[in-house]
C-alpha cells in the first residue's frame, strides 16, 4: 500500500475520475494524397485536410496538412500526425495538432482511433482552448473521416 498525497490509501497511486465534455465533432472528405515514399520502414502520405467543425462552442471549418505514416511490416500500425487551422464561424482563427494510431492490418475502412488534440489560439473569446486537453475518436467510412473531440475534465 502507498499513500496518496491526499491520504488516502490504495495500491496504487489514487487516479482521478475524470470525465469527457462534448467539444465537437469534424467530418472530412479522404482526398488523393501526395505519396512522399518509403523510409527507414515507413511508408508515408501527406493528405489535405478540409473539414467542418461543428458544436455547441467550438464550430467552423478545419484546413491544413495531415501527416500519415504507417509500418510497412508486420503489425499494421497507423500513425496520423495533423496540424491544422480552425477559422470559426465567428472569424476566430485557432490553431489545432494531434497525434494518433490505429490497428490498419485490416485495411482502412471502418479504423476507429484515438488522438489528443491541443489548440492554440490569440482570440478572447477562444483562450480557455489553450488551457484544456482534449481527446478524440475517429471513425473512417470509405473515403470520408468523422472525428469526436472532448474536453477532458475531473469529474464532481
Amino acid at each position: 500500500m502507498s499513500e496518496h498525497p491526499e491520504g488516502r490509501r490504495t495500491s496504487i497511486w489514487y487516479m482521478a475520475e475524470l470525465r469527457l465534455i462534448p467539444l465537437c465533432t469534424t467530418a472530412g472528405e479522404i482526398k488523393k494524397p501526395n505519396v512522399v515514399g518509403k523510409g527507414a520502414g515507413l511508408v508515408q502520405e501527406n493528405y489535405p485536410v478540409l473539414a467542418s467543425v461543428d458544436g455547441e462552442r467550438l464550430s467552423g471549418k478545419m484546413q491544413g496538412e495531415c501527416y500519415y505514416d504507417w509500418m510497412s511490416g508486420p503489425g499494421g500500425i497507423g500513425t496520423v500526425r495533423v496540424v491544422a487551422n480552425i477559422q470559426t464561424d465567428d472569424g476566430a482563427s485557432i490553431n489545432v495538432r494531434y497525434e494518433a494510431r490505429a490497428d490498419i492490418s485490416n485495411g482502412m475502412d471502418g479504423v476507429v482511433a484515438y488522438s489528443a488534440p491541443v489548440f492554440t489560439t490569440s482570440h478572447s473569446g477562444y483562450l480557455w482552448l489553450n488551457l484544456i486537453q482534449t481527446v478524440g475518436r475517429v471513425t473512417i467510412q470509405g473515403d470520408h473521416i468523422y472525428w469526436d473531440w472532448y474536453q477532458v475534465a475531473e469529474a464532481g
